[in-house]
């Protein structure tokens, strides 16, 4: 092996292990600064998204109160307060939480459409769920207090729902919000009651500054400083609404690709043009690379021009430009190659403005010298041109 391919081998094997420790440094960067989040839920205590409810943990933990997020009801005899913001629980979770209820407990059902207690009988629907602007807040998406047997809740003044429901009315349970019937709703249960509430967007972070949306929250679950709050989050898929809205729907296709996918794309990318890079860089000088051979064919052409203007061969370079001539002028007009002169003039004249006679006496004159040959050459390039097709070039 020669010198210079032993320093070709080594720099090539350098290279190799330069792309190689960039493409692995690249993944390991990717993996430790792009980690897989799922994606969080409607009512999410966690998220900041507008469904999601991180405000209202951070309102009532600055009330006072110790929120936590269980997956499991509290024990009989506990004293915290239960929050339930959709109903995803069990028929198991569903018969701890009435057991809790029933020993003292207070549970706050926001989920309109929960079957904890049964199925609620509703009497109107409230919003349409479009969100105005804040300066034109229409009067029907705020329910106000009106008739309100519940002592807790009767210095609030009305609650800002997008889309809710009224239930209907009994003379045995406290109620409030509404006229035509109850947003707010108190069964007694056992020592305990749950409250069960006509709207549960009302406490996500969108809407939990309108109106006392916050100041419900407050009341229901952190009346005093102090207060344990517990956030009963359940595994089960969504339910459907009661106003006849399924599940959001909002996702596609891509949602459904794991970001782990997203990640090993991206890095194959990344591995890509890394790569790309790496081979693009050449070592040492530019190489010349030798200059194209000439076509031989051009000099051959070059050449017998030449000798034909030496030997003064006028009269055959006429005859060969008056045969290309008459050639191309039987193409264009669509004529055989053997048409006569008079013919093609006959043709000629009939469609171009090109007299009558002038194609013959140009098919046919003889030339013997080298001004007749240009004056030749001159005649059948206007006559190319003046019979040449609209916007072609003769």
């Amino acid at each position: 092996m020669s010198t210079r391919q032993a320093g070709t081998g080594a720099r090539g094997s350098t290279r190799a292990g330069m792309t190689a420790v960039l493409l692995l440094a690249a993944a390991v960067a990717m993996m430790l600064l792009v980690r897989a989040r799922p994606a969080t839920q409607p009512f999410d205590p966690r998220s900041d998204a507008a469904s999601g409810t991180r405000g209202l943990v951070i309102l009532l933990r600055h009330e006072g109160a110790s929120v936590e997020v269980v997956h499991d009801a509290p024990a009989p005899g506990s004293d915290r307060r239960v929050l339930v913001l959709q109903d995803r629980l069990s028929a198991s979770q569903h018969s701890d939480l009435l057991a809790f209820a029933a020993a003292g407990g207070v549970v706050v059902m926001a989920d309109p459409g929960s079957a904890l207690l049964g199925p609620q009988i509703t009497t109107a629907t409230v919003g349409d769920g479009t969100m105005p602007p804040i300066r034109d807040l229409a009067a029907e998406t705020v329910v106000p207090v009106a008739s309100c047997d519940i002592p807790a809740l009767q210095h609030l003044r009305g609650l800002f729902v997008l889309h809710g429901v009224l239930f209907a009315r009994s003379g045995t349970l406290r109620h409030c919000f509404g006229s035509d019937g109850s947003l707010v709703i108190v069964h007694p249960h056992g020592t305990g009651v749950i409250v069960q509430l006509g709207d549960n967007a009302l406490f996500t972070n969108q809407l939990l500054r309108y109106a006392d949306n916050g100041g419900l929250a407050t009341a229901l679950l952190a009346p005093a400083p102090g207060a344990n709050v517990s956030i009963f989050v359940g595994d089960g898929p969504a339910p459907s609404s009661p106003t006849g809205e399924s599940g959001g729907g909002g996702q596609k296709l891509a949602d459904l690709v794991r970001p782990g996918v997203w990640m090993a794309f991206a890095q194959l990318a990344l591995a890509f043009v890394v790569f790309a890079i790496a081979r693009a860089v050449r070592p040492g000088r530019p190489v010349r690379e030798p200059e194209q051979v000439p076509i031989a064919g051009s000099e051959l052409v070059v050449a017998t021009g030449v000798l034909m203007q030496r030997a003064q061969h006028a009269s055959r370079a006429g005859s060969l430009l008056r045969f290309q001539a008459h050639r191309t002028l039987c193409e264009r007009h669509h004529l055989p190659a053997s048409t006569p002169v008079s013919v093609l003039d006959a043709a000629i004249t009939a469609g171009s403005p090109v007299l009558s006679g002038t194609v013959t006496e140009v098919l046919e004159r003889e030339v013997h010298d080298a001004a007749g040959l240009l004056r030749l050459s001159n005649d059948l390039h206007l006559i190319q041109i003046r019979t040449a097709p609209e916007g072609a070039h003769p």
